[in-house]
């Protein structure tokens, strides 16, 4: 097995760490999946993948080599805890001029780290970080697979998430679950119920996507904890082109992001109990 890669790019190199910091607020262990082509980075919820993250390694890397496992499995599972990456990253805000990621085997395998920062009194300086991974072994891959994405009731954009963010982070001091709807005609709206209490706020005019043959009169809605519903807000970071709120009536929501053609980000949450 080999992974080595590079970036010199300012905003890929912000992006990226911008990723993994998010990704270590949701998670204490993520798997990262590394193919030729892309990144996944996975955080597994309590029966299903919770988020699914994948970046082009063409817009992140300027240099991009691996090789998996054998040449019919060429791919390479690692699992680690990414706190420790989004420290290493952290070198990366001052004044980085590239970072190298590569796999290595130190007493035990780990992702390190080399990073070029400039420097006023020499022509450059270098941090090396080391961070510890488990190979994951082929016999658990399946665990760790892209997460089927099911027939939704109901497709909608989303609003802008900075607006979404500030109704939600209000909501969330007066109640510990969320109810989302939509319905044909692109009426977004997120409400709490409280013994005391309904809150509710609609958008209208929004673009639907699809929506079932049975739905298409009626509002399709799931209840949802909304701290981790929350938490997706955090993705605004990355200034995505457009986030989609997919919604299978009393069981799921996915929140589905993409930013150009080289970075989708799929964030499940499971329906509970109202």
């Amino acid at each position: 097995m080999k992974f080595r890669c590079r970036m010199i790019d300012v905003s890929a190199m912000k992006d990226f760490t911008n990723i993994v910091n998010i990704v270590s607020r949701i998670t204490k262990q993520c798997t990262l999946r590394i193919t030729p082509n892309e990144l996944c980075f996975s955080v597994g919820g309590d029966r299903a993948s919770m988020v699914w993250a994948e970046l082009s390694q063409i817009h992140f890397f300027t240099e991009y080599t691996m090789n998996g496992v054998t040449e019919e499995q060429n791919e390479i599972y690692l699992e680690f805890d990414p706190s420790m990456l989004a420290r290493s990253l952290g070198s990366l805000r001052m004044t980085a001029k590239s970072v190298k990621i590569k796999l290595t085997n130190k007493r035990q395998p780990c992702l390190t780290l080399e990073i070029e920062l400039a420097s006023l009194s020499i022509e450059s300086r270098q941090c090396l970080h080391d961070v510890p991974v488990r190979v994951i072994p082929r016999r658990e891959w399946a665990e760790h697979q892209a997460p089927v994405i099911p027939q939704f009731d109901i497709s909608v954009d989303m609003p802008q998430l900075k607006h979404v963010r500030h109704i939600v982070e209000r909501m969330k001091n007066m109640s510990p679950q969320l109810i989302l709807s939509a319905d044909n005609t692109g009426t977004f709206v997120l409400k709490i119920d409280t013994d005391n209490a309904t809150v509710s706020t609609h958008f209208r005019d929004l673009q639907v996507w699809s929506c079932s043959e049975q739905n298409r009169e009626d509002k399709v809605s799931a209840t949802i904890d909304i701290k981790k519903f929350f938490m997706f807000m955090a993705w605004d970071v990355v200034h995505p082109d457009g986030v989609k709120c997919n919604i299978l009536q009393d069981r799921m929501v996915n929140l589905f992001l993409h930013l150009a053609d080289y970075l989708k980000i799929h964030y499940f949450l499971p329906s509970i109990a109202a």
